[in-house]
């Protein structure tokens, strides 16, 4: 028997390396099943009425710390049927990529790396930085990708509290670190105040801990600065923008750590235009629209 450090799931082995999810209720949601080799494949499936909840992306996560570091198995494969969005949704937000897809099936990968924090990161002569955490940073990385002047954009994990955090750390909400955006940005083809609307175009302040149907710590929403020269104008632009809500939960902070995410994590949406995002392309259009003013 296998339990989650957070006690929400125990995973209850049934054959070998076939295993029962049983929630913290004593109720059985679904089961997985992994294969003893390398590749390894894994497959899975929550029951009915539990899935939407949270049991599959943590049996998903605590199989493949099994499988990587107790079974040393280097990569894992899974395979699902294209309409099985339940499986899709689970597997993306859980670090797998996609490496085939077809009519029938959908194969992905999932392969262990390490981060690397960019400490020593410079944006270039007459460039400036920012960082942007609003929600599943696929979607961020595209939105702020359509900005003319921005010159670069990096997917990573912001001001968390442990060394070299990885995607499967950060999704157990127990790191500190966020889903960010490392905004490269000219400062003469676009102002930080163009960059900062951008933002709340695709960013809703009023939700604590998570963006549309991504709830979690690693989902909080923030500006983090890296120059001291940007304090004010963010302070200015904030002031005005908390005047249009009750609520108000984005953090603005100075950067404190960034690592760059696995590379498969870069660029995700242009290399797979069918992947999950939380923003929608009416929201991109808008952002483009930036562009003309």
């Amino acid at each position: 028997m296998i339990k989650l450090n957070n006690s929400t799931l125990t995973l209850q082995s049934e054959d070998g390396l076939k295993y029962f999810i049983i929630n913290n209720n004593s109720k059985k949601v679904g089961h997985i099943e992994i294969t003893d080799s390398d590749p390894s494949s894994l497959s899975f499936e929550i029951i009915g009425e539990e899935r939407g909840k949270h049991y599959a992306s943590n049996a998903v996560y605590l199989l493949d710390s099994f499988a990587h570091k107790e079974k040393r198995i280097k990569v894992i494969r899974a395979e699902i049927r294209p309409e099985n969005e339940m499986a899709k949704h689970v597997l993306e937000h859980s670090g797998y990529y996609i490496v085939e897809k077809n009519d029938s099936r959908v194969l992905y990968e999932h392969i262990q790396s390490e981060t690397r924090k960019d400490d020593t990161y410079e944006p270039g002569e007459g460039n400036k930085v920012i960082y942007l955490a609003g929600g599943c940073f696929w979607g961020t990385e595209r939105a702020f990708g359509a900005l003319n002047g921005v010159v670069e954009t990096k997917t990573g994990y912001a001001n968390g509290h442990i060394d070299h955090p990885t995607y499967e750390d950060i999704i157990r909400n127990e790191t500190g670190f966020k889903e960010t955006v490392r905004v490269t940005y000219d400062p003469k083809k676009v102002a930080l105040e163009t960059i900062l609307k951008a933002y709340f175009l695709v960013t809703d302040p009023t939700q604590a801990d998570g963006q549309g149907e991504d709830i979690g710590a690693q989902y909080q929403s923030g500006i983090y600065y890296k120059s001291e020269d940007d304090i004010d104008p963010i302070n200015s632009f904030i002031e005005e923008e908390k005047k249009k809500y009750s609520n108000f939960f984005v953090e603005i902070k100075p950067i404190e750590c960034f690592y760059e995410a696995e590379e498969y994590h870069q660029d995700y949406l242009t290399k797979n235009p069918d992947g999950y995002c939380h923003i929608s392309l009416l929201d991109i259009k808008k952002i483009k629209d930036l562009n003309t003013v």
